[in-house]
Order: structure tokens, then C-alpha cells, then sequence
């Protein structure tokens, strides 16, 4: 595209009302026939529109375009307004800076005289911004050399106090949209966008004078949030690190020590750990330059999770990766478990392609659990017989395709190293604790589903409510179609068990049942192959119950069935059972009674309620019979209160 000689002001705004007018008046002083003005409201909340729209309206001759969109940061609104530009040169101005009168014609005429790609000059605070004195005799700029590793090594930048050529901030593909704050993103992918392709560099300019002024004290002013600007400038750098493959590795190097030590800084001051051994260890653990570029963006990511201040514009992965994710054994137990993960992971990547490869037997997700999996996996390849064999190692590997993640969700030494020859950008695996893995966790939970779920938190940290991925257009005309017509509350009860061992007495159950119907909640019993000599002895016992698997004439009952169910129900009460887990899956809260069996390991998982009762807990004996009914019936009177 070719520009027009002339200015494109961009000026980004959220809840700037005390100042806006004041920026906008500062531009008008010095707009010209060569000019326009694009504004975005970045979804301000304050008054800060209606004063944009009255000067529009006050100065109708000029030359304004303006936009509004959902707070989406100053990165995401400078991009929306690079697709409006009509000019050779753009001036960035945040709504709460004021430029000198001769801002735009000393910075554009330097540029010019120059032939610069980028001018920085010098911005300052005021209290009274409106009230700065700007030098009126103006210095001659300077083109440095050498200004991407002046820029990576110092961290310095700032949005309002430079300008840029059109071209140029077209060219490396606007601002980047991982980052919240641009002030050094944006000219570090400028000045080192030749090591992206080899080219020669953009010219870099330095001025000394103040060109702008902006508000000295401004309440939560996010150039003032000292989290958010050290994580904007490591995400950055990594993000950097990530895209220009012509980067010496001595500058690398520097960038890498960068980043780990502004983590560990974070780190530090996070845990309030401000001391000679701390700081000592800093240094030394900041010259582990060794990492790889995943580890060290984990580390960023990390570092900052939980911080509510901060702002994370990456929630999702946007680009097509492609997945590899490897199960041993896949039968229905060991495939419900594994939901939960699939569910966080199709979150983070909506458009990867995720291919899920069953080493040994057949996927119960090829089969019965086929139609949970629409929009989950893109391919489900089952049989395969891979990693039964020592000598597979010294073989080429049989999968032949480039993968940019592989996952190893087992821990079997011999299948992991075949696994480990498979080309990939990232491997994970949790096998040796996670020795032959390229990202490790703090530390390895205990619950299987737990375990699963790390593997996508290194990743990414990202909270994924289940309820809504489970909401495909299939499963919802299936859900329809099976749905109870009882008015009530209604409780899903799996009174089963794969043994005896694990089933807490059915006479316990109907006393639950009986108790739930006077408090006006209708029982909802889900009685697998094994159950189904109990129908008629409940049926009679329980004639408000409901038996919908029994009931609504399904000639071959699968586990969607029960899924279908599960979700018109409340909450659920269940042994340590499959059944459980797909309650769970249907994300109601749950009530899970374990006697023998490992609680903390085989519990199911959801983001609701769950509470798990053990016959630990109330005897010696690991009998389930040991768990009293009264502690059943006080778990459903905590779980009612809060549903």
C-alpha cells in the first residue's frame, strides 16, 4: 500500500475523561490538511466517549475517525486503527498525554532529514500537564547504530514519545497481540526485525527533547504497576526470541538472563524474600541461560500467575498447532479420567489438531465415548502397538509427521524414550519425574485426573469451565432427547461398583433416597449391567424414584446415556465408580464415598463441588459400610445451600 504524505494520529483511550480533551486539543493545535486523527475507545466506562464525540462534533472539519470496541488493551486498539491509516508517518498518543505544539513536525522533519524508521524523543510528568513549559528551541535528533541490542539490553521504550513510518509498523505485523503494554514490544520488533528475515535494519533515531507530558499522579495508572510492566517486557523479549531465528546466540544469551532475573526478582519480592542469600542466588540462577525458550516462557507465565493486577491479553492460543497425545491402555475408566484434560486443553489450542493415539487396544473414545469427543480430537488413531518392543528404539520411529507438542500421559520408560525420538517442538511427559520432559511442574499431584490436568498447566495457566465445552450441538439434541420431567430438584444416585468391595450398602442408599424425596428431591438412580438385577427390589421400594435407563427404552445403553442424564440433575451421590467420574464429566457437584481405594488418587475432578467421603475417616476398618448414612445427609444439606 502506498501512504500519502502526512500524519496518522492514533490515540488509544480508556477512562481518560479528566484528560482526553486536553490530549485532542494538544493534536488539533498542530493537525493540518496532511493529517488525520483515529481514535479508539478502548472500552472506557467513565465519560470518556461523550467528550470524544463532543469534540468530533465541535471540530467537524477535521479529519477523525472513530471506534469503539470491548477493553481489549492498548495493543489490540492500536492494531484496530493501523487498518485506517491513510499517511506516511504515525504519531502513537495514549488519551492522557499532551504533545508540544510542534511535536509532530520536529519529529516527522528530523525523520525526513535522517531518514529514520523510528524516532524516540523525550517524554516528562507534571502535575498539571496542561501548565508544562516545552523548550521552544529545538535540538538536532541522532541516528545510533546498533539499536536492537541497545533496546533488549536497556528494556527502554515509550508509546507517545515516538513516531514511526507507516510502512514500517505494517511490515512487522503491528503491535504484538500477546502484549498488554507496546512501549517496548513495539520497538524491539521494529529495530530487530531484520533477524526475522536476514534484511538489513531499520534506522533508529534518539532526541533528547521533550516532545510530550502526561498526569504525574493518576490512580492505577498501569505504567505505575510495576508487575505488569516487568511481565510485558519478558513476554516480549520471549516472544521475540520465539520468531527471529537470525538472533545471535551471545544475545540470547543476554535476553535469557534478562528474563529469569526480572522472575526471580518478581519472585522475591512476591514472597518478601529481600536478603544477601536471595539476591546472591538470583545472580547465580540467573545465568542459567541453558533453558529452552518453553521453559523460560513457563517461567514468565508462572511467575505471574494469580497476579489480579496484571493484565494477560494471551488467554488462548490462536495459531493452528499441531497435538500429539499419547495413551497407553484406553478403556473406560482410564479414558473418563483423561476428560477433564482434553476439555482444558482444546481451551487453550480451539484451533490445533489434536491427534489421540491409543498405543495398546482399542480407545473407548473410537467406540462408546465417540460422541464426547466431538470438537475435542481430530483424529483418534487406536491398535497401534507402539513402544511394546525394546527395539523400536534403535528403529525409526513409526510416526513419521512433524508435531509442534507432544504429550506422554504414562509413565512407562521404554514408551517414553520411543516417544521422545518423535520431532516436536515440546515434549511432556510426567514419566521419571518428568526427567526426559522440556517443562517440569513445581511439584506432581497425587489425583490421576490432577496429574493429567498439569500437563496442560504447563502449557498454559488457564481456568476452563468444563460445563461450556461439553456444550456441542450433538450432545445437546442428545441431552433433549432424554431429559426427566420431574418439576424437583432432582439427585443422581450410582449405587454400583465394579466389586463389592466399593459399593456402600444399598439399604443406605434407599434410606438416602427416602430422605431426599421429603426435602423434595427427587432420586434419580443410574443402575449399570450389574445393578440391574436391583431395578424391581427398588422400584418397589422407591416408587417416586427415577430409573431413566430403565425406563425410557433404550435398546443398547452407553455411557452418553447416563452423561445425557446426569446433566438434568442437581448434584450426585456415588460410589468409587466409572459412574462417577461421568457425573463428574457432566460437571455437576458430586458426593464420592471411597472405602478401600485410594481417595486422593482415583477422586473424581470437576470445577464444582466435590467432597469425597472415606471410611478412614469415621473407623480403623476401611469398610465403606463404616461411612455413616447421618455424614451423607449432612454433605447434601452442605451441598443444597450452596446450589
Amino acid at each position: 500500500m502506498t501512504y500519502k504524505n502526512g500524519i496518522s494520529y492514533i490515540v488509544t483511550v480508556y477512562n481518560k475523561e479528566k484528560f482526553i480533551l486536553q490530549t485532542l486539543e494538544s493534536i488539533k493545535y498542530q493537525f493540518d490538511k496532511n493529517s488525520e486523527l483515529i481514535i479508539i475507545n478502548d472500552g472506557s466506562s467513565d465519560n470518556s466517549e461523550r467528550k470524544i464525540k463532543e469534540f468530533i462534533q465541535s471540530n467537524s472539519k477535521m479529519n477523525i475517525k472513530y471506534n469503539y470496541q470491548n477493553n481489549s488493551g492498548p495493543s489490540s486498539a492500536v492494531n484496530k486503527a493501523l487498518k485506517f491509516i491513510k499517511y506516511s508517518h504515525i504519531k502513537l498518543v495514549d488519551g492522557d498525554d499532551i504533545l508540544s505544539n510542534d511535536a509532530a513536525s520536529y519529529m516527522k522533519g528530523e525523520m525526513e532529514r535522517l531518514n529514520l524508521d523510528l524516532l524516540y524523543a523525550n517524554w516528562d510528568w507534571h502535575d498539571e500537564p496542561s501548565k508544562y513549559s516545552f523548550n521552544k528551541k529545538r535540538v538536532s535528533a541522532q541516528s545510533f547504530e546498533f539499536a536492537f541490542e541497545k533496546i533488549l539490553n536497556s528494556g527502554w521504550g515509550g508509546s507517545s514519545n515516538l513516531m514511526v513510518k507507516s510502512e514500517v509498523i505494517v511490515n512487522v505485523g503491528g503491535c504484538d497481540p500477546d502484549v498488554f503494554i507496546q512501549d517496548y514490544s513495539l520497538p524491539l520488533r521494529i529495530s530487530g526485525h531484520h533477524l526475522k528475515k536476514n534484511t538489513s535494519p531499520y534506522k533508529v533515531g534518539l532526541s533528547k527533547e521533550i516532545i510530550c507530558v502526561g498526569p504525574k499522579f493518576i490512580k492505577n495508572r498501569i505504567m505505575s504497576n510495576e508487575g505488569q510492566t516487568l511481565y510485558d517486557l519478558s513476554l516480549a523479549t520471549i516472544n521475540f526470541l520465539k520468531t527471529h531465528s537470525y538472533i545471535s546466540d551471545s544475545l540470547k544469551i543476554k535476553a535469557k538472563k534478562k528474563i529469569i532475573g526480572r522472575c526471580l526478582k518478581w519472585n522475591r519480592r512476591k514472597h518478601k524474600k529481600n536478603n544477601l542469600i536471595s539476591n546472591i542466588f538470583r545472580r547465580l540462577f540467573s545465568k542459567q541461560t541453558h533453558k529452552s525458550i518453553q521453559s523460560i516462557e513457563h517461567l514468565i507465565q508462572n511467575t505471574w500467575y494469580g497476579c489480579n493486577n496484571v493484565r494477560k491479553i494471551k488467554e488462548i492460543c490462536t495459531s493452528k498447532k499441531k497435538i500429539l497425545i499419547y495413551v497407553g491402555l484406553d478403556l473406560l475408566g482410564d479414558a473418563l479420567i483423561k476428560v477433564p484434560f482434553l476439555l482444558r486443553l482444546r481451551a487453550i489450542y480451539p484451533k490445533a489438531e489434536i491427534t489421540w493415539l491409543a498405543g495398546k487396544g482399542k480407545s473407548e473414545f473410537n467406540s462408546s465415548l465417540k460422541m464426547l469427543t466431538k470438537g475435542l480430537l481430530d483424529k483418534i488413531i487406536d491398535n497401534y502397538n507402539f513402544g511394546s518392543s525394546i527395539f523400536e528404539l534403535f528403529k525409526q520411529t513409526k510416526i513419521n509427521e512433524n508435531y509442534d507438542i507432544v504429550i506422554d500421559t504414562q509413565k512407562r520408560l521404554l514408551t517414553t524414550l520411543i516417544l521422545r525420538k518423535i520431532k516436536t517442538q515440546t515434549f511432556i511427559s510426567p514419566c521419571s519425574n518428568f526427567l526426559f520432559s522440556d517443562l517440569k511442574p513445581k511439584s506432581i499431584e497425587k489425583n490421576l485426573s490432577k496429574q493429567l490436568l498439569q500437563l496442560s498447566f504447563l502449557l498454559y495457566e488457564l481456568n476452563v469451565k468444563t460445563s461450556e465445552e461439553l456444550s456441542h450441538k450433538e450432545f445437546k439434541s442428545f441431552t433433549k432427547k432424554f431429559q426427566l420431567n420431574s418439576k424437583h430438584k432432582k439427585a443422581a444416585i450410582c449405587p454400583g461398583a465394579s466389586v463389592v468391595w466399593k459399593c456402600w450398602p444399598l439399604e443406605n442408599f434407599i434410606n438416602l433416597a427416602e430422605y431426599l424425596y421429603k426435602k423434595k428431591i427427587q432420586p434419580v438412580f443410574f443402575l449399570g449391567p450389574k445393578e440391574f438385577r436391583h431395578y424391581d427390589f427398588l422400584k418397589k421400594k422407591l416408587p417416586f424414584a427415577s430409573f431413566p435407563l430403565q425406563e425410557n427404552n433404550i435398546k443398547k445403553v452407553s455411557p452418553m446415556h447416563t452423561l445425557a442424564f446426569a446433566k438434568c440433575c442437581s448434584f450426585g451421590i456415588s460410589n468409587d465408580t466409572g459412574c462417577g467420574h461421568l457425573l463428574s464429566i457432566a460437571n455437576i457437584p458430586l458426593i464420592s464415598l471411597f472405602g478401600p481405594t485410594d481417595e486422593e488418587k482415583f477422586a473424581p475432578f470437576n470445577y464444582k463441588e466435590n467432597i469425597v467421603l472415606t471410611s478412614k475417616n469415621f473407623s480403623q476398618d476401611s469398610k465403606i459400610e463404616n461411612i455413616p448414612i447421618n455424614a451423607v445427609i449432612n454433605s447434601v444439606n452442605s451441598l443444597l445451600k450452596k446450589i
